[in-house]
């Protein structure tokens, strides 16, 4: 990985800020991974917005396969390593104290221990332990995955890890519900509701927080993002957008009263394999139904660096529905879209019926509707 890719990717990861911050922390530690030269600390999956710290410097340099990161923040904080090999380490948890580790294998799935964060040994003895076998039953499913099985064993996998994760949501809830100061908790919360988006079940997690979780920097801001974000929840209607239709000019999007019957507003972005993976399917769909019955609204969360990328998929793919560009990323940001394929099924009235589904799900949902009309 390039230095500037890897300084690109840190700043899009990290949201640095300096609001009154007086409690410091030290990470000295041991990386024994080959290759690398340069970490540093990333917020990772969970959205910047949650962050309240400082450090040192941006990047920290290896030497000797030694490293020494220092900062400060008022309340303990979840993290991800990236190196500029692009590996990423599992979540951890730094304490406002002196810690040390050792890192000998950069893997999303393997936790870093870290000597004196109270913090991580919770997550890693107390919280972990209680996802242990819905974790490995979700990477047996993983597993099996790949472009040659079926759609019906795409959709039985599909529908299997998303119970997994229903499942992972209540276990977080009923930590919550035991463990209300934990601020694992409070992280794990952000986690997901930067993951998967706005669910009911984050909003009522969070309710149990402690007060004094509550009225903290990532506190405040989840009761504040999980209240906007709350409109995409199922039965809810979605803002007005002003967004930049393709060949054409930015203006603004009404969802409110829609000509078809049911329509599909698809997130997608230029990078993003899985959205491209599912077009020919979804351009199948579309060019079988009526349009007073079904309608596509995509909306790109390419930036304006990468429009050009948009616009040529579009045109190689022979896109015939509604594009839109979505170019600073507000309506996506607005409705907690942190990552693609996203989406929502509408009735005419705006209002959402499905979220986070599958072009097969989608068939199944317009094929039993047809008959019912």
């Amino acid at each position: 990985m390039s230095k500037n890719k890897f300084i690109s990717i840190i700043i899009f990861l990290n949201i640095f800020s300096c609001k009154n911050l007086e409690e410091k922390f030290s990470l000295n530690g041991t990386i024994t991974v080959e290759g690398v030269k340069d970490l540093a600390l990333a917020s990772g999956f969970i959205s910047g917005d949650f962050y309240d710290y400082k450090f040192n410097k941006e990047v920290t340099k290896v030497y000797n396969k030694r490293f020494e990161i220092e900062g400060e923040m008022n309340v303990p904080h979840a993290f991800y390593f990236i190196t500029n090999t692009g590996g990423i380490s599992g979540l951890f948890f730094l304490d406002e104290v002196e810690q040390t580790l050792l890192i000998d294998t950069l893997s999303m799935n393997i936790t870093p221990k870290v000597i004196n964060s109270k913090t991580n040994d919770e997550y890693l003895y107390k919280y972990l332990p209680r996802t242990e076998k819905l974790t490995e039953r979700d990477e047996i499913l993983k597993s099996q995955w790949n472009d040659s099985i079926s759609d019906l064993k795409k959709e039985q996998i599909r529908n299997g890890r998303r119970k997994i994760r229903e499942k992972k949501d209540e276990v977080l809830l009923n930590y919550v519900k035991e463990y209300p100061s934990s601020v694992v908790a409070m992280w794990l919360i952000a986690r997901n509701f930067t993951i998967y988006g706005f669910k009911e079940i984050y909003h009522t997690a969070y309710s149990h927080l402690s007060f004094n979780l509550k009225e903290t920097y990532c506190g405040k801001a989840l009761e504040s993002k999980l209240k906007i974000a709350s409109i995409t929840s199922i039965h809810g209607i979605l803002p007005d957008a002003f967004l930049k239709e393709y060949q054409g000019v930015s203006k603004s999007i009404s969802f409110k009263e829609l000509p078809s019957r049911y329509t599909l507003v698809d997130f997608w972005a230029s990078n993003c394999e899985p959205c491209i993976k599912q077009f020919p399917a979804l351009k199948e769909l579309y060019e079988t139904t009526d349009r007073n019955y079904f309608d596509i609204i995509a909306i790109s969360t390419d930036s304006e660096r990468t429009a050009e990328n948009w616009e040529r998929i579009i045109q190689d793919k022979t896109l015939t529905w509604n594009q839109f560009l979505d170019e600073n990323g507000d309506f996506s940001k607005k409705l907690m879209i942190n990552a693609v394929p996203a989406n929502f099924l509408l009735d005419n009235n705006g209002k959402i019926l499905l979220k986070n589904f599958s072009v097969e799900e989608l068939k199944n949902f317009l094929s039993t509707n047809q008959k019912k009309v």
